[in-house]
């Protein structure tokens, strides 16, 4: 991001003891703290002497900043190569001239967590099946689950979330998958990377922190003009990226030799590319657990035209009404989290629902930028049951809802929500609550009616706000020319396109007798009324 000309002769840091890298999966709510804070497991000496630092020339020169502005919501109001579900550049834009994959994927037991794949969905659906328990159908079309390597850096993972106050330094450290040293809108983080907040005539340690999952971290700083500078504490296992290539906001900001960056302004866009030196073989990437169908699926699947529909099974009565692409059987019949897909299956049954029709699921509108009128929403709690809860906390740093996820037991503790094929916390840029009519197909069988021509009260949280909007299935003109339909699309009270940030969205699907509560001081919590589903009374 800046061009930084230094004269250092030597630079003689203080030691700081790391203990190894600790698991992000708590048994109870981590405690959280400032971005000052160190690190748990990190140990800064009490009274700090530093050697005196050699002066520096500094001959920043800013990169040109990245302008990012609204798209959609009709397809070609968006760039190539981005998805019309995101926003957002995909890493394989062929994926987006097939149809959408749309995979079951079990929430209940919790043994079936942490599960792979919803990381790498574009949307989550989550919705009630009964019983307490919910199930998520996501939508897979511009990116696949793989394996992305998860080799932390010398510091614990952070499971605390920061809340920067004032005037603060930081972005992420990310893994430059393809190689080109720019940090790419489908690449993952790198955690546990030790990160100090240095006083640049000095060397004195000013604050520290560590890298959360998802490579995200923040400094607070104090004064401007500045005269600090950010050490990075280099993985063993990794190499920096060439600094500097292209805007300041995908570039990588630090040195490669020293490791060091040298801030000339206090902004939010200071980020470090890693390599792994000896990048591991490709696997193939997966959905697991998969489970069995629900009526609501046959419904979202006509939202996502020649989508593929793959779960594994279905109720009686059930099974005829669902348009299934591919029903997945597993190999183990004791255990009933077995069920997968790899991400080669998924492109082969995507692509064999090609047709001479245009594939088309744009219709959102996408704004970087805040709408006003929202209200403060840090976070928003998801109560279904009392052995079925949620909670999705913003993060001011990453500027997405991360999911805490309970134990099920009914203890009410939260722990971080993992993707099990990167181990890293879900996020999502979009938190959407909507309410819709429950149909009682039968006892724990439920047609939510999210059909053509319908719409309803809708929650948008997004940038650390809530927007009171609506969902509709409405048609509109792209619909009553071709004939076709797209999915469920969200409209302000002025029936326009109300604008979601760019990214990944998760839907909560909620009874209309449900509830969003203000609890004040930002808090929010959806709570489920359950549908009126009395247990059929025995024949005598």
């Amino acid at each position: 991001m800046r061009r930084l000309s230094l004269i250092w002769l030597f630079l003689e840091l203080l030691a700081v003891s790391c203990t190894p890298a600790v698991s992000t999966r708590e048994t109870v709510t981590p405690t959280l703290t400032p971005p000052n804070s160190v690190a748990p497991g990190v140990t800064v000496t009490a009274s700090l002497t530093p050697s005196p630092v050699p002066s520096a020339t500094l001959t920043p020169t800013p990169q040109p900043r990245l302008t990012v502005l609204p798209s959609g919501p009709d397809l070609e109001n968006f760039a190539p190569g981005a998805s019309p579900l995101t926003g957002r550049v995909v890493s394989d834009p062929s994926l987006l001239k097939i149809p959408a994959m749309l995979v079951s994927i079990s929430n209940s037991p919790v043994t079936a967590r942490p599960q792979a794949g919803p990381a790498f969905a574009d949307w989550i659906f989550e919705l009630f099946i009964g019983t307490g328990a919910t199930r998520f159908l996501g939508v897979f079309q511009g990116e696949y689950p793989r394996p992305v390597p998860n080799l932390g850096g010398d510091c614990p993972v952070r499971a605390e979330m920061t809340f920067p106050e004032g005037s603060w330094l930081g972005n992420r450290v990310w893994l430059d998958e393809n190689g080109n040293n720019r940090q790419d809108d489908w690449e993952q983080g790198v955690g546990g990377v030790c990160v100090e907040l240095r006083d640049q005539a000095t060397g004195s340690l000013l604050a520290q922190t560590t890298t959360d999952s998802n490579g995200y971290f923040a400094l607070a700083v104090s004064e401007e003009p500045l005269s600090v500078f950010i050490q990075l504490q280099k993985p063993e296992k990794y190499t920096f990226v060439a600094p500097n290539q292209g805007d300041d906001d995908r570039d990588s900001d630090f040195d490669r030799a020293t490791g060091l960056a040298v801030p000339e302004r206090v902004d939010a866009s200071w980020d470090a590319g890693l390599a792994l030196v000896e990048p591991p073989a490709a696997g193939e990437g997966r959905v697991q657990p998969i489970r069995s169908g629900r009526l609501t699926y046959a419904t979202i699947n006509k939202m996502f035209p020649f989508s593929c529909l793959a779960f594994a099974g279905a109720g009686e009565g059930i099974l005829e009404r669902l348009d299934a692409c591919w029903i997945v059987y597993g190999t183990d019949s004791d255990d009933v989290n077995d069920g997968l897909l790899v991400s080669s299956e998924m492109r082969s049954l995507a692509a064999g629902n090609l047709t001479f029709r245009p594939i088309n699921y744009s219709g959102h509108l996408f704004d970087p930028a805040p709408p006003p009128g929202g209200l403060a929403a840090e976070k928003l709690g998801v109560f279904y049951h009392t052995f079925n809860q949620a909670e999705w906390r913003y993060d001011p740093v990453s500027q997405t809802y991360l999911r805490w996820i309970d134990f099920q037991d009914g203890s009410g503790r939260l722990t971080p929500a993992l993707d099990a094929l990167t181990e890293r916390q879900l996020a999502f840029e979009n938190v959407i609550v909507i309410y819709a009519t429950h149909d009682v197909f039968r006892h724990l069988q439920y047609d939510i009616n999210l059909r053509p021509g319908q719409e309803g009260y809708a929650f948008l949280f997004r940038d650390g706000q809530l927007y009171k909007i609506r969902w509709s299935t409405g048609n509109r003109e792209w619909e009553k020319k071709t004939g076709l339909i797209r999915p469920i699309h969200f409209i302000g009270t002025d029936k326009q396109p109300f604008p979601l940030k760019p990214g990944r969205t998760f839907i909560h699907i909620l009874t209309e007798f449900s509830a969003v509560e203000d609890l004040k001081d930002g808090n929010w919590r959806a709570f489920f009324v359950v549908p009126n589903d009395p247990a059929p009374t025995p024949e005598k």
